[in-house]
């Protein structure tokens, strides 16, 4: 009984591990690439990546950050 749920716990651990996603976020600036951001990847565990896409006008500047 004792193995049963030991195996159990490892197979649920496992399970958790390997269902995060991985989002990368690129940054652009007026539609150039800013090679310069560093904070584009993380561990996504819930939705999807796109939904951490944004788009920002300053001052006639497009600031976008797009997820996959």
């Amino acid at each position: 009984m004792k193995k049963t749920i030991i195996i159990l716990l490892a197979a649920f651990a496992l399970i958790s591990f390997s269902c995060n996603r991985y989002c990368h976020c690129k940054h652009y600036i007026d539609g150039v690439l800013d090679k310069d951001y560093k904070d584009g990847k993380f561990v996504n565990e819930l939705g999807n990546c796109e939904d951490y896409n944004s788009v920002h006008v300053f001052d006639g500047v497009t600031d976008e950050v797009k997820c996959k």
